[in-house]
């Protein structure tokens, strides 16, 4: 909850204008319910003409439309800002994932980072679009709308205040359930995202060995367990939705039952006032049911950031880099250089060194450590023991950008990305026909 309450109000100018348009909200709500009342007494009760009520239908339909501007404005600008955590949430991911080396990438399927680069980040929408305006709005608009309350008739406004909490209590324990089973759910579906990319990429091999049949099996139970979460977190949602509309039920009632007899028993209400808290009322507990329904979307991207948050604060061995440019073409040397694996297994020292425009071969039996030494020098792993050095001065001291922008790495396995044959040779690089033709030709 701190990670997104930080992330929200890091953006202060969009937190402001939130609470400006919910006050605009609220204050066109009060003047709504005032233009309906003064309208109705003056025509059916005064016996006023139609025509002196027409300053009264303009400032109705000036409050309308104030308040359809507020609630578009609300849209918008929540939108901005789900849109705006969403892309810095990624960015983070992919300078961590950046900074991280090949073997601790390797610790990690590939299928549970899609889904979390894309699935998981986007159950932030919901908090930021749909749950902090609503909070926003649950706080400003039934304080400004039990001002008005208490000005007329403060039992009234005792009952409202009395009665509101029971709806942010049952917020509260229901959401404890609601974060846990979104958290179990959100965990499925990495999971078994992983474990279908994982069943794609080994298909022919699975085939080849006849575990079709079994691995259908695995991913059928996989599936069955993330739909049974799932419909674990709406069978919550729709109950705590039914206790939630009977307390708001309650709550209106009560007042319709005060007003009755302040108006008809006790005789001491006067008709207009009785209107207006009518009017009133329902808005009142519509603002706290409301944010009923952006509670439960609010508290299923709690569980997305547990898993961003673990991700993010993930000990890793970063490859250092600096600010320095670097030149074209630099010399690469290994001065001792060692790599340890977690398994304990360790490759070198190494030293060795490559002049530019000089092909290189490293040749020896499987499992000494050619792949290791590719990876040293392409700068994907952090060695633990030596020195990088480009140009004779340690490449730590230059920046990243140059360095791969000079790079190229062919593993042992590459990829046809999902895309045209220009799109695979450029790699989102600006090269000409010319260029193209001349690298399919070599």
């Amino acid at each position: 909850m701190q990670f997104l309450q930080r992330l929200a109000f890091s953006y202060k100018s969009k937190s402001i204008l939130l609470i400006i348009l919910s006050a605009l909200t609220g204050a066109s709500m009060v003047v709504q319910a005032y233009c309906i009342v003064t309208i109705v007494d003056y025509v059916f009760l005064k016996q006023t003409g139609i025509i002196d009520t027409f300053p009264l239908f303009a400032l109705l339909l000036s409050a309308i439309a104030l308040r359809l501007l507020a609630h578009f404005g609300t849209y918008k600008t929540s939108g901005a800002l789900a849109a705006k955590v969403k892309k810095d949430v990624r960015e983070k991911l992919l300078e961590k994932w950046g900074d991280t080396s090949l073997e601790d990438h390797l610790q990690q399927k590939t299928g549970e980072r899609i889904a979390l680069f894309v699935d998981t980040v986007e159950q932030l929408e919901s908090y930021y679009r749909e749950y902090i305006p609503q909070l926003i709005k649950t706080i400003v608009v039934p304080i400004m709308i039990l001002a008005a309350v208490f000005y007329h008739h403060s039992n009234s406004g005792w009952i409202m205040l009395i009665t509101a909490p029971f709806i942010p209590i049952t917020y509260m324990i229901i959401g404890m359930q609601t974060k846990k089973k979104s958290e179990e759910q959100l965990e499925a579906l990495n999971r078994f995202s992983g474990k279908f990319l994982d069943l794609l990429q080994g298909l022919q091999t699975i085939r080849l060995f006849g575990q079709s049949r079994q691995q259908e099996k695995v991913l059928s139970s996989s599936n069955e367990k993330f739909m049974q979460r799932t419909l674990e977190v709406l069978k919550i949602a729709f109950t705590s939705t039914l206790f939630i509309e009977l307390i708001s039920t309650l709550g209106i009632g009560l007042v319709a039952l005060e007003i009755g007899f302040q108006m008809i028993v006790f005789k001491t209400l006067a008709f207009a006032p009785a209107f207006i808290i009518l009017t009133l009322a329902p808005e009142y507990y519509n603002s706290l049911k409301e944010l009923g329904n952006a509670f439960h979307s609010g508290r299923g991207s709690l569980g997305a950031t547990e898993i961003i948050e673990e991700q993010l604060n993930e000990k890793t061995t970063p490859v250092k880099w600096g600010n320095m440019s670097l030149p074209d073409q630099p010399e690469i040397t290994l001065k001792q250089a060692v790599y340890r694996y977690e398994n304990g297994t360790t490759i070198g020292p190494i030293s060795c060194t490559i002049p530019p425009g000089k092909t290189i071969a490293f040749i020896g039996r499987t499992g000494q450590g050619k792949s290791t030494i590719l990876n040293m020098l392409s700068s994907l792993i952090e060695i633990d023991q030596g020195t990088i050095l480009l140009n004779n001065k340690p490449r730590s001291i230059y920046k990243k950008s140059d360095w791969f922008a000079q790079t190229s790495y062919i593993s042992q396995n590459p990829y046809i990305f999902s895309g045209t044959l220009r799109e695979n040779i450029c790699m989102g690089l600006p090269f000409t026909d010319n260029d193209i033709l001349e690298a399919l030709k070599d």
